[in-house]
């Protein structure tokens, strides 16, 4: 069963039609890069699947269930997980308590059992420092060594890996990442190419969607590439073949096998 389906999705911004009928099915356990021009549409279409825009006609299945008129927490509860590109942590918080805030253990503890000292609460603020833990062990000792370490400290590149933590946290089915290496030199997008590769080991179920310029990153971890221009999917399929596809290599790589 598909566990995403995206049929003809279109939204229109006044007279601009900033996403134009685009379809592709994402199975469970699938990783689908997403690449095309500043402006073609990357990041609109993100913000439909999670919620934050509205479609102007198609649908959107998540699991199942069509997500139109859903608000953006009961598309997340349904299992879609993001991060952005301008990153969005809780600067005063460290490490481990950023990825507590992800767990639904955290979201079901009371303020009062909390303030209280209840052992309910006791025993679920433990379960989270665990399940905490645990997600950060997948990026090795490079988040462990820096549990307690406030965020707004971290290396760029360690934010970036937090975020994805904190998304993780939610035991998404889907997960969104838009941009992940920006900012990032060669030497760090490799090794967060490298992580998101252990990341889908750890969580064989977990599908991605990944937005991303860096065409050595896309071609190290995805199973298959759209590619979107001017709004419209103007191809869809494995690298080697999006990458060789004249319509693309038009629209976006522009130098040919150079910028593969």
């Amino acid at each position: 069963m598909k566990l995403l389906d995206v049929q003809d999705l279109t939204i229109c911004f006044g007279g601009v039609i900033a996403v134009n009928e685009v379809s592709f099915a994402l199975q469970a356990g699938e990783t689908l890069g997403v690449i095309g021009p500043n402006g073609s549409g990357k990041t609109t279409l993100f913000n439909l699947l999670s919620g934050i825009y509205k479609p102007t006609s198609g649908t959107i299945t998540l699991a199942g269930k069509l997500t139109q008129g859903l608000r953006t927490d009961e598309i997340f509860h349904l299992g879609l997980s993001r991060t952005f590109q301008n990153g969005r942590l809780f600067w005063n918080l460290n490490v481990l308590e950023n990825i507590m805030m992800g767990l639904e253990e955290v979201r079901n503890t009371s303020i009062v059992g909390s303030i209280m000292g209840m052992q309910k609460e006791k025993d679920l603020q433990k379960q989270a420092v665990q399940k905490a833990s645990k997600i950060m062990e997948i990026f090795g000792t490079l988040l462990t060594s820096q549990a307690n370490k406030v965020a707004s400290d971290l290396p760029y590149a360690d934010r970036r890996r937090l975020e994805i933590c904190r998304a993780i946290a939610s035991n998404p089915k889907v997960i969104l990442l838009d941009e992940p290496s920006a900012g990032m030199d060669g030497i760090e997008t490799e090794i967060l190419m490298n992580d998101l590769l252990k990341v889908k080991k750890a969580l064989p179920e977990l599908s991605i969607i990944v937005v991303e310029h860096d065409m050595g990153f896309i071609k190290g971890l995805v199973d298959k590439v759209m590619v979107l221009d001017y709004g419209k999917c103007i191809a869809y399929g494995l690298f080697d073949d999006v990458a060789a596809n004249e319509d693309v290599i038009k629209a976006y790589l522009g130098q040919g096998d150079e910028a593969c």
